[in-house]
């Protein structure tokens, strides 16, 4: 498919990071951007969020770049994503929309299966009066004069509720499972690690360094979604457990952070964390506040911690002022590579932090 991003903020150069990311997960998802636009918006439009005149300029770039989809980096609500594709009479989707989507293509697990079908019945519930746009809806003022398209609408809605239902029933079986599996690590009194951090930061990688583990690892966004654990030895013979979690993303539809709760906990529950960045991204600082943001609300920022600064060797003079800005704010931080470097001193760290 053939997209042109929208992205509303005050200022370019905000605007062109978020584009560039929005640019990344519409590649993940499979769709090809064409264009942009950036607006300013003093207002939100209550109906179709940008202004007259920016629609009009917004539908024109998309018919010059035949463009068969619009996706807004903004999140928009039912009522505003109905009027928008009737204006245009495109596709129009936000930032959520393609994250649910490649969730979607990602699953392998059941349970990451159930999580991102229950995401996406809860995210489209509100919407599916998109799919019945041509049929005709209640009239009022009769009994019984409702139209065949709310008849529709009523048993989509019904459908799409019983599926949650059933999707929660069984995801709370598998949570039981997990909960089973953390209490007899418990018992064990094996001290646990959870590796976290924005998504494609180098996580299952790392993971893959310390424990010879298989976990696929590539240079893309959310390459995993289950969580795997290992059973690792720190050079002076001590066990623990190091877990990886599903990568973190600015704006991470609270869908899908409902869903993957059983997933998530992960971090919450470990006695310790390791977190990690790509220090060679631009977008550090934000990396590291959208992943604190995340860990706070999981109640899980608080553990002890260690920071690493992943692929060092990919870092510039530009990067450097992030860096420094970064090692400002106190945090217990190791730089390193974790694809190229030894592990020694990452070793040495997770030990003290264990004593």
């Amino acid at each position: 498919m053939r997209a042109t991003l929208v992205v509303c903020e005050d200022n370019l150069p905000d605007a062109e990071r978020k584009r560039d990311e929005l640019e990344s997960l519409c590649q993940t998802a499979g769709i090809k951007t064409v264009g942009w636009s950036h607006f300013k918006i003093r207002a939100v439009n209550p109906a179709t969020y940008i202004g007259k005149g920016q629609l009009m300029r917004l539908l024109y770039q998309a018919q010059e770049t035949e463009s068969d989809l619009i996706v807004f980096n903004n999140s928009l609500s039912p009522r505003v994503q109905r009027n928008l594709e009737a204006e245009t009479n495109l596709c129009v989707i936000d930032r959520q929309e393609v994250i649910l989507q490649i969730f979607s293509q990602r699953a392998q697990t059941r349970e990451a299966v159930l999580q991102v079908q229950l995401a996406r019945l809860q995210y489209s519930l509100p919407r599916l009066t998109r799919r019945w746009a041509n049929l005709s809806q209640q009239r009022g003022g009769v009994r019984g004069s409702k139209g065949s398209g709310e008849k529709q609408l009523e048993l989509d809605r019904r459908a799409a509720q019983n599926r949650i239902n059933i999707l929660k029933k069984r995801i709370a079986e598998i949570s039981v499972q997990r909960n089973v599996q953390r209490h007899g690590r418990s018992v064990n009194s094996i001290p646990t690690f959870a590796i976290a951090g924005y998504t494609n930061s180098g996580k299952s990688t790392l993971l893959n360094r310390l424990s010879g583990a298989d976990v696929l690892a590539k240079d893309m966004l959310f390459a995993t979604l289950d969580t795997t654990t290992r059973r690792i030895e720190l050079k002076d013979g001590t066990p623990v457990l190091v877990t990886d979690t599903v990568g973190f993303v600015s704006d991470l539809p609270h869908e899908l952070v409902d869903a993957f709760k059983s997933t998530l906990e992960e971090a919450s529950l470990a006695d310790a964390l390791i977190i990690v960045l790509d220090a060679s991204s631009p977008d550090l600082l934000l990396h590291w506040e959208t992943t604190k943001e995340v860990l706070t609300s999981l109640n899980a920022f608080d553990k002890p911690k260690l920071v690493v600064l992943n692929k060092a060797d990919l870092l510039t003079e530009e990067n450097m002022f992030a860096i420094q800005a970064f090692m400002a704010k106190g945090e217990h931080t190791l730089c390193m590579s974790v694809l190229k470097d030894d592990l020694n001193n990452l070793y040495e760290e997770m030990r003290q932090i264990v004593e």
